[in-house]
């Protein structure tokens, strides 16, 4: 019966203090809500790439090879330990006209072992040596449909064909002038039909959202054929994608599958030397071979002539001079490198990893904010109870009830609102957000075809059980006190809190020109310190939350202006091939709407860490952090000012011509690799020539990744020749003119890509909802915590006071100067709680910028003035509404029974 009075005593509590309970359940709800919701997001994003992957069979290992692969290559590397399969592939960098203009497109062959097949969206996949399989991308900007054609011809300032270089090099040397050997690119010419729109598996980034705007890179259309579609069915393989066994089914970012891939490369690793000497030894033989061809030929015609002619001496010697200088040739031509790739060599796969890392460390910060806000709330709420339930608790001891079974009440009291307000937090966190955010907003950054709903009971139960630990841990603490008095003590009412004479009282000229009200306010505010300091900190929070929100907004949605205006001025930049150049130079100088222009060298540059000698070829591993950037070559002499303003991040200008024996880098670039001024960083090209450079300086960028080098700093690290390609272009006139001038040049054929600063700007600030959508989701956090910390101490400080204000309105104070006495207490403490949240929300917003690691955006904190205004005028408003609900509350009070003498 004991145990029966006690627990209805308890879910009684539930009922009588409901707003206090509530307010518990509701900042427990949010608290879990985010550890799990974010926490889950991360795991739901992963697990779509994953699945995806496996849909695809996506490659664990690549291998390309400088010198090409052969089928020997192919077969050795499916008998190394913990392959599964290998298939080699033909890849070739192509222009295809899109609406009159160059545009360019990668071709690759589908393998027949199904590895990274493409995933197919429409039609099918292409079985016939004429058809082809295009992206969604390619389709809407082209205007094709399933069934229309298309053609393309090779690219002759960017192609992987390291063998055909290496054959035209061999005919210099034989002095071949044979025309009909020239190459006519991978695969055959003609029309190709399209048979299937496609998502490449190694790009899923979304063409028209924002990590595609912030990059600024050229687009490459991805196309697939098949075998039947090669000019040579013999010719070398651009590389080798490989499975590694048991990988599949793994997640592919968990630690096993990583460790799993490592072993694989490592295994490959011990076959790498020798598969590299046999194949330099093949192509070599077969380049000699060739070039001796005509030599062993007009031998035969010198043997055929009469002995001791001086002519036939004479040509005996220039033939031995021709046979030694091809053999000299031969021996200089580059040696096969192997580059040995796993999957965190692809964009997308980074992407993806950094952004579920940050996700996953905010739905481990903010829960840890709300949890220490339920502390307190908990800690008001329980100890106001105690408070008003001394006498029962006194009666409770007396008839004979431990401290323990006295505490059940509270302890229930707060494990129900923790149990229940987990329970609604979960639904919301692991089924709510998830399917809100995963599913509405993650394809605005990438095109995967879908994302499962993961829930995970462990992270669901142990939010849980975290916030029921420390908030009922808390109800002991607060009931601790009360329990140790006697029963008669406890069954008198608590003596009132003695008067002291404040700081204020003894400042003579301010206290005497207080008004009644105001002294009485400032009394209270430090008679109360604990309220006090409570509803400063809540408002403190509210306010941080905001401003680190709104702040977060600024700093993204300044990024694109800052860059333009600060770090990259130039207005229009406009790609070609390198054969196009001079035309589209020329062009350019003639064209009167043309301020200036930069001619010089882009391209793409895969960054990673330096692993020390290894002839300059950096051994990837599964562990290695790896990024593209774009690749900026300057000509000598030439000044960037007006183009590109390199300075670093202090703000200190960067000489170009003083990194003539190095790179400069970008901010984003160093960080994720962990580079500074004087490390190495290996650097591989688009043609897989690969060198060690030396980081000269770091740049401040603030979107996309970049690596500016000199000619002669390029030709020194590449040993290859420097071409123009492209322009900086400054345009005459206003913003909408550059856009009219940029698609001007856009449509004329000469041009692969142009982009126009304005434009890049304007679509990036509607590209950005994800941003927005963070923005509100803070500031909807923010005011939950505004109000139920408002509401849960205006509450209390009520029915603390209840007596009080109960005698003061059967003295004659009116209905306002009743809420003026209690609010102005609250607009006080809130203004002091807003003017020191502002300068912590600009502290939190540079801790959260420190913890994100978006790919290809440097965000630096940039608080506007608007922010502040916003998050002031916000926190106040969240004040005066619990202000107008409590005003309810003075209404209600019963003056006779608050003045009733409790004896």
């Amino acid at each position: 019966m004991k145990k029966t009075a006690l627990w209805k005593d308890a879910w009684r509590a539930m009922a009588g203090n409901g707003k206090r309970f509530t307010a518990m359940l509701v900042i427990v709800a949010v608290g879990v809500m985010m550890l799990g919701g974010l926490n889950t997001i991360a795991k739901d994003v992963r697990a779509g790439l994953d699945e995806f992957f496996d849909s695809t069979s996506m490659h664990d290992v690549a291998v390309i090879s400088t010198l090409g692969l052969d089928d020997d290559d192919i077969a050795a590397l499916g008998k190394v330990d913990g392959i599964a399969k290998v298939a080699g592939e033909h890849t070739a960098n192509v222009t295809t006209a899109i609406d009159g203009r160059q545009a360019s497109a990668t071709v690759t062959t589908l393998n027949d072992q199904g590895i990274e097949r493409p995933y197919l969206e429409d039609g099918r996949l292409p079985e016939t040596g004429h058809e082809i399989a295009v992206t969604r991308q390619y389709l809407d900007d082209s205007g094709k449909t399933l069934g229309d054609t298309l053609t393309f011809a090779p690219d002759a300032s960017l192609t992987s064909e390291a063998v055909t270089s290496a054959s035209d090099e061999t005919e210099a040397a034989g002095d071949s002038s044979d025309s009909s050997k020239a190459t006519t690119g991978t695969f055959a010419d003609g029309e190709y039909t399209i048979v299937g729109a496609v998502i490449d598996p190694n790009d899923i980034v979304n063409p028209s959202g924002p990590l595609a705007l912030v990059s600024g890179a050229k687009t490459v259309y991805p196309m697939f054929v098949s075998d039947d579609a090669l000019a040579d069915a013999d010719a070398p393989y651009t590389s080798a994608v490989i499975t590694v066994a048991g990988a599949n089914a793994m997640n592919t970012y968990d630690d096993d599958y990583l460790d799993t891939v490592a072993r694989a490369v490592g295994n490959i690793e011990t076959i790498r030397t020798a598969r590299e000497q046999s194949r330099t030894d093949a192509v070599h033989q077969a380049a000699l071979d060739k070039a001796m061809e005509q030599v062993e030929a007009r031998k035969a015609k010198i043997a055929a002539l009469p002995d001791g002619l001086p002519a036939k001496a004479t040509a005996e010697q220039q033939i031995a001079a021709a046979e030694a200088k091809i053999k000299s040739t031969v021996d200089a031509m580059p040696e096969a490198k192997w580059i040995i790739r796993d999957r965190s060599a692809v964009t997308s796969y980074e992407d993806v990893k950094t952004q579920t890392e940050m996700i996953a460390r905010l739905g481990t910060m903010f829960p840890v904010l709300f949890l220490v806000i339920a502390l307190l709330v908990s800690l008001t709420a329980v100890t106001r109870m105690v408070e008003e339930d001394r006498g029962l608790i006194g009666t409770y001891k007396a008839l004979g009830y431990t401290r323990h079974e006295t505490m059940l009440k509270y302890l229930v009291y707060s494990g129900a609102a923790c149990l229940f307000g987990g329970l609604l937090g979960d639904v919301l966190g692991l089924v709510g957000l998830p399917f809100m955010f995963t599913r509405k907003l993650i394809t605005e950054i990438y095109v995967l075809p879908n994302y499962p709903l993961l829930v995970d009971w462990r992270l669901a139960v142990g939010g849980v059980l975290l916030f029921v630990i420390i908030i009922t841990g808390a109800a002991m603490v607060a009931c601790t006190g009360s329990l140790r008095l006697e029963p008669a003590e406890l069954m008198r009412p608590k003596a009132p809190k003695a008067g002291k004479t404040i700081v204020l009282q003894r400042i003579g000229f301010v206290w005497n020109h207080l008004s009644f009200l105001g002294k009485v306010t400032a009394r209270n505010l430090f008679r109360y310190k604990s309220r006090a300091l409570m509803v400063i900190i809540g408002v403190l929070g509210c306010t941080a939350l905001m401003t680190a929100g709104f702040g977060m907004g600024s700093s993204a949605l300044t990024l694109m202006p800052r860059q333009h205006s600060e770090i990259a001025p130039y207005d229009v930049m406009a790609v070609t091939s390198a054969a196009n150049h001079d035309k589209a130079q020329d062009d350019l100088d003639g064209n009167a709407d043309v301020e200036s222009t930069l001619p010089l060298q882009l391209g793409s540059v895969t960054l990673a860490p330096a692993r020390g000698d290894n002839d300059g070829n950096a051994s990837d591993s599964a562990d290695d952090a790896k990024l593209t950037a774009q690749l900026m070559v300057v000509p000598d002499g030439e000044p960037m000012d007006g183009y590109i303003n390199l300075q670093t991040l202090d703000g200190t200008p960067i000489e170009l011509s003083d990194a003539d024996d190095g790179v400069i880098v970008t901010a984003n670039a160093a960080r994720k690799l962990a580079l500074a001024s004087g490390s190495t960083v290996n650097l591989t090209d688009a043609m897989t020539n690969t060198a060690d450079a030396t980081v000269h300086e770091v740049a401040q960028y603030y979107t996309g990744n970049l690596v500016v080098m000199t000619q002669s700093a390029y030709e020194k690290t590449f040993d290859t020749d420097f071409t123009l390609n492209a322009d900086l272009i400054n345009v005459k006139g206003d913003l909408d003119a550059q856009i009219v001038f940029a698609d001007g040049l856009a449509g004329q054929s000469e041009y692969l890509s142009v982009t126009s600063s304005a434009k890049q700007e304007r679509d990036f600030s509607k590209s950005f909802l994800m941003f927005f959508v963070m923005i509100g989701f803070i500031v909807v956090m923010a005011a939950i915590l505004a109000v139920v910390v408002l509401y849960t101490l205006a509450s209390t400080n009520i029915s603390e006071r209840e007596r009080e204000l109960a005698t003061i309105k059967v003295l004659g104070f009116r209905r306002r100067e009743v809420y003026g006495y209690v609010n102005k207490e609250m607009l006080l403490l809130s203004a002091f709680g807003i003017i020191i949240g502002m300068p912590c929300g600009r502290a939190l917003l540079g801790f959260l910028v420190s913890k994100l690691d978006l790919p290809g955006m440097n965000i630096v904190p940039n608080v506007l003035w608007f922010c502040y205004v916003a998050a002031a005028a916000l926190a106040l408003v969240f004040t005066l509404l619990v202000s107008l609900a409590t005003n309810r509350a003075l209404d209600r009070i019963d003056m006779v029974g608050a003045l009733k003498s409790p004896e």
